[in-house]
């Protein structure tokens, strides 16, 4: 057992060692002068030595080794600190042991961790703490906290407590992933989308009627808002803002149980959209957002859950940790050279990797304007209606794309595929570096970095020069980082800190973090170009290496210094490090309409036709081109309104006692409000038809060309509202409506079959999926449409087919024999070649088809290069 040895000056009590008593020595157990000796000729035991140990990895995971060391360490610094229980007895009567032996309190510190190293020590046998034992240290570091005085120990408490938080956060965001994939797997499929609306309109009235028939004319504008989510027919999926204005003028006639009615309406409409790759995509980039929970909840024992809904009720936020994910990552990051520090006061050494911080995703968002403007006719008798409907719509979409300096410089085609505005973009690029060059090394950062004068001079020095200069850039900027942190972890004096990061800002001509940045990124891009125009020649072999081991350093630095671990705004940075290019698209709709319903009460049934003409102007070759959409939808629909005539009886009973409930029938006398609500269902039956761009081309077979079936397509969509409306007569005849309504809409594709006669919907696909890097979901996506490849492989095998035409162009255009290809097919349709071999061909196809695609896209003409304009990252 350990005994504690402590010296007294002034009244307190200072921890000086332990001495080790050995129990089983028999001369301590029986003997007087053994008890002496036991208490006096035992060695005080020293403090353990220095240590190493990896507290986390570089993904935030906690090593069980490392936390366990750091716990035995904290547990002897508690004994230290604990202050021992003063016995009356003196010190040689207490050694002769001749009274009872008082239990041993143990120190409410000492217990916390001693509790919590035994709860570790019931975990999983794995050598990182799973999401359970980060909670539990993360509240029990947090509890130890809250007993201990303020002080080194204290502050190694705090931020042992957010180190765990944080790597719990982690955890709890991969279970959130898991958890939510599900539920949002089917945004992965083309036509699936869901939204929620809310809506305000206002209109007016002019009715006149007799003996039941009349007429009556309306006109109304409407405000909406609306949010959704929606995947297009490539597969990227969309998160959608947006805000519409509609106007629309009808009149209404009818005797008895007859009536007709016309309209027109029209429609702007502006959507902001943020676009991923895929639904996994965005739900590994939205998950802590998307989720809640809490280290309680993990561990179970937060509140119930009747008690969380209602303070949630009033608190959205109340109790989700996991929303706070981003900025416990980056307090982690923060605060790893002060927990060293700390950890080297309990006299060990973190080896950890330095902590990468929050992964910050920014791309601007697509700007999506559509105009609308249709008719509609309409007749009705005995419950049964016949409508038609004519439309036609304009959509442009202007999509952002920015791309960093140096990966601009290192493309193929250089900073712009136009020459003229390539060179407009380095001569702005270089006038922007000329203010980063002059005589004052402090205020110039170029100049400081590689001694050179101006850009001439750095242009004439030597690989030498260029090494030296990324070597004081990068430290530079790992200098910044480390200053960062230190001041937004509040590590020492913070007015400290923060004299010395604005000295470095003011280094590189910058009064923010964002600016400092910028100015880095933009001599980082100077030297990228100055050592991509250095031409050693083969003869140079020492020069030549050294030019590709200078590259390789650039590009290591780039994706740290683009995206560093400190705290920022993502946005400012992307905005002022990047060249902007604007993808303009534009879709054309003509359509027409064919409806027949009828309704039975509160219940109607609805059957429709349309067909839709789509001229879509496009970047992506076989998305590119006409469509022709023949949609066949059945619909049903219940609902029903009740009227609010009871609140106009309540206002009259409350204004009575006053005296003025006379005044009420008058003032209200005709006004009608009523409550409405409606859900509705359809199955919609989709046959498309696509005649791709690249057939008007010249050297397209002429007999190939034409609108063939793309796909076909059923999907099942569902809608929910609740509308108030009301209406406000204001002379004879005429009256003034107003209406609010929200609701909520999905729908989610139940078949789909790729056409046998194009080979557009298997190219559109397998395209995508390669230029996302999800190629791994193509053989689910084969293995879906096996019939549909199966049909098309026999389509290809016959010569007087659309499709073979269609394959021979791109064999062509990839200089490949088409006699193998067509031998394979012809083989697997007369019946003695196999599916796989034939589709393995097919995608081989495809595969090779994949470069030219890519020039395709780059060489679209909708392609708008900005210039780089000179002007100052301050704003």
């Amino acid at each position: 057992m350990l005994q504690p040895l402590t010296s007294r000056g002034n009244e307190a009590v200072r921890l000086l060692g332990y001495r080790r008593l050995d129990a089983s020595s028999p001369e301590v157990a029986t003997s007087w002068a053994g008890a002496v000796r036991g208490v006096h000729a035992q060695a005080v035991t020293e403090p353990p030595p220095s240590s190493e140990l990896m507290l986390a990895d570089a993904k935030t995971q906690l090593l069980r080794n490392g936390v366990n060391q750091t716990l035995l360490r904290m547990r002897d610094e508690a004994y230290r600190q604990a202050e021992p229980e003063r016995s009356k007895l003196p010190r040689w009567a207490r050694a002769l042991r001749l009274l009872p032996q008082r239990t041993t309190i143990t120190p409410k510190t000492v217990a916390v961790i001693e509790r919590l190293r035994l709860q570790l020590a019931e975990g999983a046998p794995r050598p990182v703490l799973d999401i359970r034992d980060c909670a539990r240290l993360s509240l029990a570091m947090e509890a130890l906290a809250r007993t201990l005085p303020q002080g080194p120990f204290a502050e190694l408490s705090q931020r042992l407590a957010l180190l765990g938080q944080a790597a719990w956060a982690q955890l709890a965001r991969a279970e959130a992933e898991a958890q939510l994939w599900p539920q949002f797997q089917r945004f992965d499929q083309p036509g699936s989308s869901q939204e929620r609306r809310a809506g305000v309109s206002l209109g007016a009235g002019l009715g006149l009627g007799e003996a039941g028939a009349g007429a009556k004319a309306t006109f109304g504008v409407n405000l909406g808002v609306a949010w959704g989510m929606d995947n297009d027919d490539e597969g990227f999926v969309f998160v959608n803002r947006s805000k519409a204005i509609s106007a629309r003028a009808g009149i209404k006639g009818g005797v008895g149980v007859a009536a007709l009615s016309g309209a027109v309406q029209g429609r702007w409409q502006h959507t902001e959209s943020e676009e991923f790759a895929s639904a996994r995509v965005y739900v590994k980039l939205n998950a802590d957002q998307l989720a809640r929970g809490s280290r309680r909840e993990t561990l179970g024992t937060g509140a119930r859950a009747a008690v969380g809904a209602l303070i949630r009720l009033f608190r959205p936020g109340y109790g989700n940790e996991l929303s706070h994910f981003q900025r416990l990552q980056q307090q982690a990051a923060d605060q790893q050279q002060r927990l060293g520090v700390l950890l080297g006061w309990l006299g060990q050494r973190d080896r950890s990797e330095a902590l990468p911080g929050p992964a910050r995703h920014y791309a601007p968002p697509c700007v999506v304007d559509s105009v609308r403007g249709g008719a509609v006719a309409q007749a009705e008798a005995v419950g049964v209606g016949v409508a038609v409907d004519v439309a036609v719509e304009r959509i442009d979409i202007k999509a952002p794309v920015l791309t960093p300096f140096w990966q601009a410089l290192r493309q193929e085609h250089g900073v712009a595929r136009d020459t003229v505005t390539a060179e407009h973009r380095l001569a702005g690029l270089e006038q922007m570096a000329g203010a980063l060059f002059g005589s004052d090394a402090s205020t110039r950062p170029l100049s400081r970095l590689s001694g050179a004068a101006d850009a001439t001079a750095l242009r004439g020095g030597d690989l030498k020069v260029l090494a030296r200069a990324l070597d004081c850039l990068e430290a530079e900027f790992e200098h910044l980082c480390a200053v960062a942190q230190q001041v937004d972890a509040g590590i020492g004096r913070r007015a400290g800190s923060a004299a010395v990061e604005r000295s470095l800002l003011a280094s590189w001509r910058a009064r923010r973090r964002e600016e400092a940045l910028a100015q880095m990124a933009l001599a980082h891009a100077v030297l990228v170009r100055e050592v991509g125009a250095r031409e050693p020649t083969e003869a140079a072999v020492d020069m030549l290496f050294e030019k590709r081991a200078l590259d390789q350093r650039l590009d290591e630095l780039a994706p740290r210094l683009y995206a560093p671990p400190i705290r920022y705004d993502a946005g400012k940075v992307a905005q002022a490090t990047s060249f902007r290019d604007l993808l303009k698209l534009q879709i054309r709709d003509r359509s027409v309409a064919l409806s027949l319903g009828g309704t039975l009460g509160a219940v109607g049934l609805q059957a429709s036709a349309s067909l839709t003409e789509r001229e879509r102007v496009h970047h992506n070759p076989v998305r590119a081109g006409d469509y022709k959409d023949v949609r066949v939808t059945l619909t049903g629909s219940a609902g029903g309104s009740w009227p609010l005539d009871g609140l106009r009886d309540v206002l009259m009973a409350q204004l009575a006692p006053h005296g003025l409930a006379a005044e009420v029938p008058a003032a209200l006398a005709g006004l009608q409000a009523s409550l409405g609500a409606q859900g509705s269902g359809s199955l919609t039956l989709l046959l498309r038809f696509y005649r791709p761009q690249y057939q008007r081309l010249a050297d397209f077979p002429a007999d190939a060309a034409g609108y063939r079936l793309q796909l076909s397509r059923v999907s099942a969509s569902g809608d929910l509202g609740l509308s108030i409306a009301g209406g406000v007569p204001v002379q004879p005849g005429i009256s003034v409506e107003l209406g609010l309504d929200i609701g909520a809409s999905a729908t989610s594709v139940l078949y789909e079959r790729w056409g046998d006669n194009s080979l557009s919907a298997p190219l559109m696909h397998y395209l995508h999926l390669k230029a996302v890097g999800e190629e791994a979901r193509w053989p689910d996506k084969r293995q879906e449409q096996r019939l549909a490849l199966e049909a098309l492989c026999r389509q290809l095998a016959r010569p007087d087919s659309a499709v073979r035409g269609e394959a021979n162009y791109f064999l062509k255009r990839q200089q490949q024999d088409s006699a193998g290809f067509f031998a394979i097919m012809e083989a697997f349709a007369a019946g003695y070649g196999s599916a796989e071999a034939a589709i393995a061909e097919l995608e081989a196809l495809m595969e090779r088809q994949y470069p030219q695609w890519q020039m395709d896209k780059q060489a679209f003409a909708g392609w708008e290069e900005l210039p780089l304009v000179h002007e100052s990252v301050r704003r």
